[in-house]
């Protein structure tokens, strides 16, 4: 029995001992866990349609005018549409207002008071402070429409350059038109 007993303490000794010693090597790779997407940065803008009770006259006239220009385009088909915008004549050039249209790469369409600019890449362009208009407007286009202040060439007054509150807007998510109203009292779009 003392050799019993013997033999079961020598064996619990050894397992503790084995068991003690016994680790598990590391695996010769880091397991890798699944990549989680980023998420891409979104500019925050103010894009969503501002209710027009908070706008100014102006801002209301201008976003009214845009908003009449869409229907008409959606009615009457593109080409209908850059056709008219394009004129200097036409429906969509009234007094100070005038609709221009440009493509999602950045391809003016229309422009009744450049005519030079249609078919032009435009994308790059910058106002006179440096700031990628074309770019922002298009942004604005893509999530709903919105207001932008740029400084622009007034036709009207000699290619001056001058602050022009534009709403720019998404037609068929092929190309966005917009229009704007020349501003020396830089005014901007509240909401």
């Amino acid at each position: 029995m003392k050799r019993s007993l013997l033999l079961i303490a020598f064996m619990l000794f050894a397992f503790a001992l084995g068991a003690g010693c016994m680790t598990t090597q590391p695996p010769a790779t880091t397991p890798t866990l699944p990549a989680t997407p980023s998420p891409t940065a979104t500019p925050t803008l103010t894009a969503a349609p501002t209710p027009m009770a908070n706008l100014t006259a102006d801002e209301q006239r201008v976003q009214a005018f845009v908003n009449e220009a869409i229907a008409y385009a959606k009615a009457n088909g593109r080409e209908k549409a850059l056709a008219e915008f394009n004129s200097l004549n036409g429906s969509f050039t009234r007094g100070d207002l005038y609709i221009f249209a440009v493509d999602y790469n950045g391809t003016c369409l229309a422009t009744p008071v450049v005519p030079a600019w249609v078919g032009t890449y435009r994308l790059d362009e910058v106002d006179v402070n440096g700031t990628p208009f074309i770019q922002q407007e298009i942004a604005l286009a893509q999530h709903g429409g919105g207001f932008i202040m740029v400084h622009f060439a007034n036709p009207a007054r000699e290619l001056a350059i001058e602050p022009k509150l534009c709403y720019v807007a998404d037609v068929d998510g092929t190309y966005w038109i917009g229009s704007g109203i020349y501003n020396p009292g830089n005014r901007t779009a509240t909401g």
